[in-house]
């Protein structure tokens, strides 16, 4: 990882947020509780207070006689407040200093706590929650009260007991969040590190589908995309070398032979008669032909490429374009000493497409044979219409030449392609080919929409099957 990508983690950072967001809840709390809560339950004891200690002076009053000793304590145990009222104590204090309590274990503690409350300090008269006399047919008897338990702080100090470990409990899990989400963002952290150097087969394997997920699909998806571009600009940067090795090999061909020829015909110490001056002349002008086509086909196929050339479309019948074709050819052919068939539909084959380049293409394929079949060969054109959807028609143009061998059959299209089987093999056949028909062939059948293919012929041979779209 370079330098660039070092920096501080966001681990600390975040906990160290979500530590001070957890104190301060925790003290906001806190003094919640003090502030609320605490009054609450103090004025709600207080009213559950007031209701035991009335029921008891109800009770007293209602006897028949004033309780004393187990029944006072009888008493005072069935209307305690305890479980409402939690911790608290109710304690009798009769005129003759005999006391009643509940809990019972409370009955020691009582006139401490009385006596205390006798004080009357602000902090120990809050322990005393009600206060009731005991009367009995108008008679003073005494006194209940309900009183706090001074031992323990009550629930609200309590809960704040519970502060530090909540605290420490959302800190521990916080940290564990952040360093598992620091970890997951490290790994993308990492991947674009090594996708900024140049390695684009780096993935990362993240199978949450969270926002962090989806970023290092994407990041891998993106990965491939690069990789795929870098392989596709290194596989054109080698056509361009390639191709631009064949142009520059084709070019100096011709110019070669021209140039051999001139400085012959201009050496005055060569000797020659009248027709090897013609011959040399002839000579050159076939190179200078050869060498017109090739810079026209160079042009035609870098137009086609680049889409510069518009179709000019129309409704064609196939039949009669490929017949017309034939009748052209056929003199060319039985120069050559090769026989020409077509093995047509009867009926007409409608196409929607260029005429003019529809005819280049059935002239490159002409010529291709024309060129590569040995005399004596036989040339088929064949035009029928596959079953089955999409509706299409299909011209296949197969020799009885030498062919292609197999594994060069995906090669036939390429410019600049030719078979080794086919070179030299032509003998009186129109020789000289640039190399780029084949490869002008598909350009133009591939802007129809159209597909175009090579295979072997039976028993040998090379077959080239066009298929274009069939109007309905």
């Amino acid at each position: 990882m370079t330098a660039a990508f070092r920096g501080r983690s966001l681990v600390w950072p975040v906990t160290g947020a979500f530590l001070a967001a957890a104190v301060v809840g925790a003290i906001l709390q806190g003094l919640a509780v003090l502030a609320v809560v605490r009054p609450m339950e103090v004025r709600e004891a207080r009213e559950r207070a007031e209701i035991a200690a009335s029921e008891v002076s109800d009770a007293f009053v209602a006897a028949p006689e004033p309780p004393r000793g187990a029944d006072l304590d009888s008493l005072v145990a069935r209307l305690h407040p305890f479980r409402t009222i939690r911790p608290s104590v109710m304690i009798v204090r009769m005129d003759d200093s005999t006391f009643a309590a509940a809990p019972v274990g409370y009955v020691r503690l009582a006139p401490r706590v009385l006596a205390d409350t006798a004080a009357k300090s602000s902090s120990e008269r809050n322990l005393i929650l009600a206060r009731r006399p005991l009367l009995h047919r108008g008679r003073h008897y005494g006194e209940v009260l309900v009183l706090r338990r001074p031992s323990e702080p009550g629930t609200p100090l309590a809960v704040l007991l519970y502060f530090p470990i909540a605290t420490l409990l959302s800190a521990a899990l916080g940290l564990l969040l952040v360093r598992l989400l620091a970890g997951r963002l490290h790994a993308l952290e990492q991947l674009a590190g090594r996708i900024a150097e140049g390695d684009f087969s780096a993935r990362v394997t993240d199978p949450h589908r969270d926002e962090i997920g989806r970023v290092a699909a994407q990041l891998d998806r993106m990965a491939e995309r690069l990789a795929a571009a870098r392989d596709q600009l290194a596989a054109n940067e080698q056509q361009r070398r390639q191709l631009f090795a064949d142009i520059t090999h084709e070019l100096a061909t011709p110019l070669t032979s021209i140039r051999a020829a001139a400085e012959t015909l201009l050496n005055p110490q060569v000797k020659m008669s009248e027709e090897e001056r013609t011959r040399y002349l002839r000579g050159v002008l076939e190179e200078s032909h050869r060498l017109d086509r090739l810079i026209r086909d160079l042009l035609e196929l870098a137009r086609l490429e680049a889409g510069a050339t518009p179709l000019d479309r129309e409704r064609i019948d196939w039949t009669a374009l490929c017949r017309n074709t034939i009748e052209r050819f056929t003199p060319r052919y039985a120069g050559a000493h090769l026989t020409l068939e077509w093995r047509g539909v009867g009926s007409e084959a409608w196409i929607e497409a260029d005429g003019l380049r529809l005819e280049q293409v059935l002239d490159n394929l002409l010529v291709n044979a024309l060129r590569y079949v040995p005399a004596g060969g036989r040339v088929a054109l064949v035009l029928d219409r596959p079953a089955g959807p999409p509706w299409r028609w299909r011209l296949t143009v197969s020799d009885d030449g030498p062919g292609v061998p197999e594994a060069e059959l995906p090669l036939v299209f390429e410019r600049f392609y030719r078979g080794s089987a086919t070179r030299g093999t032509q003998d009186g056949a129109e020789a000289g080919g640039s190399g780029l028909g084949l490869a002008i062939v598909r350009e133009i059948i591939e802007r129809h929409g159209g597909a175009v293919r090579a295979r072997a012929a039976t028993p040998h041979g090379l077959a080239i099957e066009v298929e274009l779209p069939a109007l309905s």
